[in-house]
């Protein structure tokens, strides 16, 4: 009998993209404000900017590398994010630009696996579809937080109800229950988890963009390119 193919499982931050997308959402809304106040000055100065932007993404490192829990270094970085939907939409357009090189290198194999392929991630549905689209990824095989707006369409948190937001990716990958084998391919901690926790056969640490020793140190592989796992046998 011959060997099933393994369900492809990938996360999106500095895996199908170089960047992390949180970050790049955070950026967009540090960008100098026309808000002026009385004085005729912007009352968020470039030095308060580069600050929280550091911040940012040091909870972002931190929870990718399991120092601090997801949903802390999550909760934290939402509290920082000021955004109208026109502005989510621009930086979830702008990640087509940071499309990690041997992703882009293998358009056509994604294409030809999109039907045992899905993408798993902690970041941001409305950013991932571009990308997803691209690469021939129904949006149906998307698990990601997804966000909320209020009236004014500025960003007003995320919807609890979804799989990621109710448990993170283990939630989201039960609720799946994907053909097995399940191979999962990502940078972070949380990729790491789920082999760990028995939800896939394999866990491929992805370092083209990020190598993260914690990680990397109990990983069944290491990727170094899209290229290798595409050439990897069953």
């Amino acid at each position: 009998m011959p060997t099933p193919e393994p369900s492809l499982v990938f996360d999106f931050d500095s895996t199908l993209v170089t960047v992390e997308g949180a970050d790049e959402l955070f950026r967009r809304s540090l960008e100098p404000s026309p808000r002026i106040n009385s004085t005729g000055e912007n009352p968020e100065d470039t030095h308060d900017r580069g600050t929280r932007l550091a911040r940012f993404r040091e909870l972002t490192d931190q929870g990718m590398a399991g120092t601090i829990s997801y949903e802390e270094s999550f909760a934290a970085r939402m509290a920082l994010l000021d955004l109208s939907f026109g502005e989510v939409e621009q930086v979830a357009e702008s990640l087509l630009e940071h499309l990690t090189p041997s992703v882009r290198r293998c358009r056509e194999h994604f294409r030809t696996h999109a039907d045992r392929s899905w993408i798993v991630s902690g970041g941001f549905e409305e950013l991932i579809r571009p990308v997803a689209d691209w690469l021939g990824i129904d949006r149906s095989r998307i698990r990601a937080h997804r966000l909320r707006f209020d009236s004014q369409d500025r960003l007003a948190g995320v919807d609890p109800t979804t799989p990621i937001a109710r448990g993170g990716k283990p939630e989201a990958m039960r609720e799946l229950d994907l053909p097995r084998p399940v191979w999962i391919i990502g940078d972070g901690a949380t990729d790491l988890e789920l082999r760990e926790l028995g939800l896939a056969e394999r866990f491929f640490a992805f370092t083209e963009n990020r190598a993260r020793p914690s990680v990397t140190d109990r990983a069944d592989h290491i990727l170094h390119s899209i290229e290798d796992l595409f050439a990897w046998p069953n």
